[in-house]
């Protein structure tokens, strides 16, 4: 079953060996099981919606239903010793056709599998034990390949089109709905997949709602619009955070928004390989405390993106165990929310360097007025 398959990138196959490492030496297990869709695909190049993968220390076993017998036969990667199986039951298939012979124990995604599934396997597979592991694959898919990050930045790049061409519609009158269902639709006309994540379209007094959900509520003259949104091109997704002001602006929300330019950047030349999520946010963090809206700068800094919207490491004052390796990609997003008035945010996604970040996308320096 080879016909098109492409070819194994370097990057997956070190993935593949650290994979197997942990689970040898690390996890001391005969095998590991992945369930976790976007997990299978940071292995394999699976895009399908059913999957289960496999892996021993000689052989790799790549299972899916027959809606994708012929979608594998052109989308795996030639990977190494890898056997393909059509099934529904992707555990009785294991255990019947011995594909576990001589296997004691197996590592399971312990953070992605329910109780219930590893109660219901263990009785398929006896006397074979699961043994959990917490995101076993996860730690070695935070760096990303040249053809992946290929992939985030024309997402980026669809996505600052979409911007440009909604700019025109953000004028009184027109609804948060309006402007969402505007921004799924032009992306979807440029190539985009979908949305990466529920358009998050606020405007006014809304915009001090974090994450809020776009709503009836029409734009008004001297509204502050907040928009954070993403594209996804080849299964990779982008996300972007714009602020801009409606009619006019005034010279505090003028101030503030260059505030957060300064902190997001100050980020960003210090987002160096290696560096402690924790010590990066400080970076944007103490930026904005010292000018006095700490209290107002409510979430994280950042996070990765790839695959998933939400990826590590997680760029946060809350965890210390979070690190930025060479070739991650993040989306830093400081914001400040004034209950009662607006909010702002402003995200880029940038490439993690030797040297620091590499913009991908580059917010206004000032201030948009539109309308």
């Amino acid at each position: 079953m080879e016909y098109n398959r492409p070819k194994m990138p370097e990057k997956i196959e070190y993935r593949l060996q650290q994979v197997k490492y942990n689970m040898e030496d690390v996890l001391k297990t005969d095998a590991i099981v992945i369930t976790h869709l976007p997990n299978i695909r940071y292995l394999t190049n699976f895009s399908g919606s059913a999957a289960t993968l496999f892996i021993t220390s000689d052989a790799i076993h790549f299972i899916t239903d027959d809606r994708y017998e012929e979608q594998v036969k052109i989308e795996l990667f030639q990977l190494p010793n890898m056997s393909i199986h059509i099934s529904r039951d992707p555990w009785g298939l294991v255990s019947s056709n011995q594909i576990l012979k001589n296997i004691k124990t197996i590592a399971f995604e312990s953070d992605k599998m329910s109780y219930s599934d590893v109660v219901s396997i263990r009785n398929i597979i006896k006397p074979i034990k699961l043994k959990p592991a917490n995101k076993p694959v996860e730690r070695f898919t935070i760096a990303k390949s040249p053809e992946e990050i290929d992939n985030i930045i024309l997402s980026c790049r669809t996505a600052e089109k979409v911007i440009e061409i909604i700019k025109p519609m953000l004028k009184p009158g027109v609804s948060e709905k309006d402007i969402a269902a505007e921004i799924t639709y032009q992306g979807k006309k440029l190539g985009s997949e979908g949305d990466a994540f529920d358009v998050i379209m606020v405007s006014g007094e809304r915009g001090a709602l974090v994450h809020g959900s776009p709503s009836n509520k029409k734009i008004q003259k001297g509204d502050i619009v907040l928009i954070d949104f993403g594209c996804i091109i080849n299964g990779f997704i982008s996300d972007l955070s714009r602020t801009f002001a409606i009619g006019s602006a005034t010279q505090e929300q003028k101030d503030l928004y260059k505030l957060l330019v300064e902190a997001k950047e100050t980020a960003i030349a210090n987002a160096s390989a290696g560096i402690n999520g924790k010590k990066l946010d400080a970076f944007a963090r103490d930026i904005i405390a010292k000018a006095g809206f700490g209290d107002n700068f409510q979430h994280s800094l950042g996070h990765g993106i790839g695959l998933v919207a939400h990826e590590a490491p997680i760029i946060s004052y809350r965890l210390n165990d979070q690190i930025a390796p060479e070739n991650c990609v993040l989306a830093l997003e400081p914001g400040v929310y004034l209950p009662g008035k607006y909010g702002m945010r402003v995200e880029d996604n940038i490439i993690v360097t030797k040297n620091g970040g590499k913009h991908i996308t580059t917010a206004p320096m000032e201030l948009e007025i539109l309308g």
